[in-house]
């Protein structure tokens, strides 16, 4: 059999193969998809962990459900379970404002520094490090809340930015090297000019996707401080600053959007993911249905409450509202989902994590954290044993028979003193511990007034001051306790109307006259209608004082010591066995 020799294909007939080879791979590469390009399609999830008001409490004593919770080593140990469980490159902190002021002792005088210190703990690893080079920790961004306004315009600033300036504390990083974050605030302007006083929001990269971070604090910081403090910054109407510079992020593309906002409303409180109802209420609902239909998660503070709800934005899109009560006594622990495709946020929920001490994460608490906690401690010790006065007897927050206690005698007293107003009104509740017969130091008057409150004074009425009173009786708070009283007496009768139970008000043995105007000392809180005494905001703001617990030490230094007399006599119930209706 003839073998015919295998000739060549001809130089044609190969270039059209190769051709249609080429042509076939193309194809290949745009309908076949890879495993990579399946991988590119799928959610991109991330967590967000929100701490709201921190208020520097580094130390323990908050109670939740009867058990203890809090303190920056259990609170730390709880953080580092959840970065650990989500991945440091998906966990971003947040802290949507009162990160500091209104401190604890330890906290506070040292200018708070230590609160900034524990959170930069978590983008360096440990909070001695200076600067956040070569660092593998979480990203962590705040905002400001009212009480970062509780000393001036300068300090908050050094707190932010860093430095020793104008400071006389032991420095436990030194210099203070300020947040290793970034703080950001939308609507906080130089008076008088359109700039703002921090950085609107920041951006982070998340899986290559851009989310833009807004911060906004309460628009009533200006009403709620101490003026001078906040006279050189105004502060805008929230919802306007966040959705303008959400048209700002809107230009670049970015459309995944989380505010920080520092203002707050109530909610019934549950367990578990995020419920499809609630019933939120308060200020930051009324500022989220006017929010850009691109927000879609607002981490919100301010009342102290548990806040877990979706509701309408602007747009009628669902906006997921957050809030995990205060002093480091609970976290916000959010899961987010990204659209790699269009780069937007499609799910997310929320749970309200307490931070128990005694279970869960709270058993193996952060050493980090608790050696900063003993930093702390050390260096306070000296400044919190100063003795300011001495006592022969107990002085207790119980109520006697009547109603009335001798710890909030003496305090009421000492606002009366220090803002020199005729009386002074405090709700039971504000006082937080009892003081020990024999010596008082600084340290156990912070402990009775660890919030750190303003002093006003208010002009009322007579008969705005008896109206109040009453309330005592008809307020939607459970009424279980009276207010506390100095400068005046006043007599009630529990068998009359709830709302008109008070009988006679004595001012140096003389009737109150109805019509007359009172000077009344009292913390903000109760100013502005707190405890359900709303009958407080009748009056009219006429001065503003020193904190609380400043006030308070000044008086222990002024009267005689030891203290040994019970004042009594300010709240007397009578029995006329007559009911008014």
């Amino acid at each position: 059999m003839q073998r015919h020799p295998i000739m060549p294909d001809p130089p044609h007939r190969t270039l059209r193969i190769a051709g249609i080879l080429a042509i076939l791979c193309l194809i290949s590469l745009v309908f076949i998809p890879t495993a990579a390009d399946d991988q590119a399609q799928e959610p991109v999830s991330f967590h967000i962990l929100a701490v709201n008001d921190f208020h520097g409490q580094l130390g323990p004593g908050q109670k939740m459900n009867g058990s203890p919770a809090g303190s920056i080593p259990v609170l730390g140990g709880y953080l580092s379970d959840a970065i650990d469980t989500y991945g440091a490159n998906n966990t971003i902190i947040a802290l949507p404002g009162d990160m500091t002021g209104a401190s604890p002792a330890e906290s506070n005088l040292l200018l708070d520094e230590p609160a900034i210190l524990f959170f930069n703990r978590f983008v360096t690893g440990d909070w001695k490090k200076p600067d956040k080079i070569e660092t593998t920790g979480v990203r962590v961004i705040g905002t400001l809340g009212n009480h970062e306004f509780d000393r001036n315009i300068s300090e908050l600033q050094r707190l932010m930015k860093g430095g020793n300036d104008g400071t006389n504390i032991t420095h436990l990083v030194d210099p203070y090297p300020g947040p290793l974050w970034p703080v950001v605030a939308a609507n906080v302007f130089w008076n008088g000019t359109d700039d703002l006083f921090l950085e609107p929001y920041t951006i982070e990269d998340i899986g290559g996707i851009p989310v833009a971070f807004i911060g906004a604090v309460t628009e009533l910081t200006g009403e709620i401080s101490e003026p001078d403090n906040v006279e050189p910054v105004t502060f805008t109407d929230e919802a306007e600053a966040i959705n303008t510079q959400v048209k700002v992020l809107q230009e670049q593309g970015i459309h995944a959007i989380v505010v920080l906002l520092h203002e707050g409303g109530t909610q019934t409180p549950y367990d578990g993911p995020t419920q499809e109802t609630g019933d939120l209420s308060g200020r930051v609902a009324s500022i989220v249905m006017r929010l850009d239909e691109d927000v879609d998660v607002v981490l919100s503070a301010h009342s102290h409450e548990f806040t877990n709800q979706y509701l309408p934005n602007a747009g009628g899109k669902p906006t997921l509202v957050t809030q995990a009560y205060s002093y480091s006594s609970a976290f916000a622990d959010v899961t987010l989902e990204l659209d790699p495709q269009t780069n937007d946020i499609v799910n997310k929920t929320a749970t309200i994590v307490t931070t128990y001490a005694d279970q869960g994460p709270g058993l193996t608490t952060d050493e980090n954290s608790q050696e900063l906690l003993d930093a702390v401690n050390s260096t306070v010790a000296p400044l919190i044993s100063e003795v300011i006065a001495t006592t022969d007897i107990p002085l207790t927050r119980n109520p006697d028979a009547n109603g009335e206690a001798l710890l909030y005698d003496i305090a009421t007293d000492a606002f009366r003193w220090d803002m020199q107003t005729e009386l002074s009104i405090l709700n039971i509740g504000f006082l937080r511990a009892d003081i020990d017969a024999g010596e008082i130091t600084t340290g156990d008057a912070y402990s009775v007034l660890p919030f750190h409150d303003q002093i006003y004074t208010i002009e009322m009425t007579g008969q705005q001051i008896k109206d109040l009173l009453n309330q005592q009786w008809t307020r939607t708070v459970k009424p279980d306790h009276l207010l506390q009283i100095s400068g005046f007496s006043y007599s009630y009768d529990e068998s009359r109307d709830p709302s008109a139970r008070v009988t006679s008000i004595t001012i140096d043995g003389k009737e109150m006259d109805m019509n007359a105007n009172y000077t009344v000392a009292t913390i903000d809180y109760l100013a502005h209608g707190g405890d359900g005494y709303t009958g407080m905001k009748e009056g009219t703001l006429v001065g503003y004082g020193a904190l609380d617990v400043d006030e308070f030490i000044a008086y222990l230094k002024y009267i005689p010591s030891p203290i040994h007399e019970q004042t009594g006599g300010r709240i007397n119930p009578v029995k006329s066995g007559i009911r008014e209706e």
